[in-house]
């Protein structure tokens, strides 16, 4: 981030993504860990506790909707959960997944989204694998939702009767640093597009970047890697993630399907000041900072191919 002695504004960091971000119907973001109290005590792995400022480079950026449903969800406890939401609130960003309340939980999150053709409502729903072994806070287990496929179903099954026309599934799944879901991502991947209930998997946790598929008329990008992270590990995997850009198109009355699906990689730069950037046009503007070109380059190679490495039929985007 940038600013000194606690006055920390992380919005340059990321603004290089703004273009995509800002201009989309709807952004939905992933916050994997819990926020501080301003001023901390802030704390890194594997028990995290983050800045609160991220919200407003959150805001700032365009995000419409951020969710925290990860192993971390509990690292801070039912409070650090209740600070999360409340700071997102604030903020005026949608979330879902984890929860304050019994009542809170058994809402469906549906977003009514404005394009020039009309408003869609669009609901979503979270889960994630586990939570690192942390118990319940309390034993409540409506504190945060976590991946079954009955549950998932009855989850997207409450969004369509609530009004949803789109259903998006934020799932917090897979192995660590791998470029490849597991065997408990396809099985789950798969039937949930059997039962027919939800258009897209939005998956991440990996801390890299997994294959786009469509399995029938479901599509799912496995994991979309780091966005920005602090692993320190400028020449691998970790350093590098993904943007994805959705086109849903009605089909027939009230029925949407995705009728394009775009990628913008993105990469961490590692020496100061550091940036998250949007690959493709900086290497089309020659406008990049910390990093090199052939760096953006084995980015571009490396996220393309693995995004690809499933057959499924995407375009990088442009965005200048």
């Amino acid at each position: 981030m940038d600013g000194k002695h606690g006055k920390w504004d992380f919005y340059p960091q990321l603004s290089d993504i703004k273009r995509i971000t800002s201009t989309a119907d709807l952004a939905l973001c992933h916050l994997e860990t819990p926020l501080g109290k301003l001023g901390g005590p802030y704390s890194g792995y594997p028990i995290f506790n983050s800045p609160p400022q991220i919200v407003s480079a959150v805001k700032k950026l365009g995000f419409d909707m951020c969710d925290q449903t990860s192993n971390h969800s509990f690292d801070a406890g039912a409070a650090g959960i209740k600070r999360t939401l409340d700071d997102l609130d604030k903020a005026g960003i949608a979330h879902t997944g984890t929860y304050r309340t019994k009542a809170e939980s058994t809402v469906p999150l549906i977003m009514t989204v404005n394009t020039s053709r009309g408003n869609v409502k669009v609901g979503i729903i979270a889960f994630t694998y586990g939570f690192n072994g942390l118990p319940y806070p309390q034993g409540q287990k409506w504190r945060a939702n976590q991946i079954s496929v009955k549950k998932i179903e009855a989850a997207a099954r409450a969004a369509r009767t609530a009004g949803a026309q789109v259903v998006i599934a934020k799932l917090h799944w897979g192995d660590e640093y791998t470029n490849y879901p597991n065997d408990y991502q396809t099985s789950i991947a798969k039937k949930l597009a059997k039962s027919g209930l939800i258009n897209l998997i939005d998956g991440d946790h990996t801390h890299s970047v997994q294959p786009i598929q469509k399995i029938g008329n479901m599509w799912v990008v496995y994991s979309h890697g780091n966005l920005d992270a602090a692993q320190r590990e400028p020449l691998t995997i970790k350093s590098e993630g993904i943007i994805t850009r959705w086109t849903f198109t009605e089909i027939a009355t009230g029925n949407f399907a995705i009728t394009k699906v775009e990628y913008a990689p993105t990469l961490i730069t590692d020496s100061f000041p550091v940036r998250v950037l949007d690959v493709n046009r900086a290497l089309h503007t020659g406008k990049w900072v910390s990093t090199t070109k052939p760096r953006l380059k084995k980015a571009l190679s490396r996220t393309s191919k693995t995004v690809k490495s499933m057959g499924a039929q995407v375009e990088l985007m442009r965005n200048w």
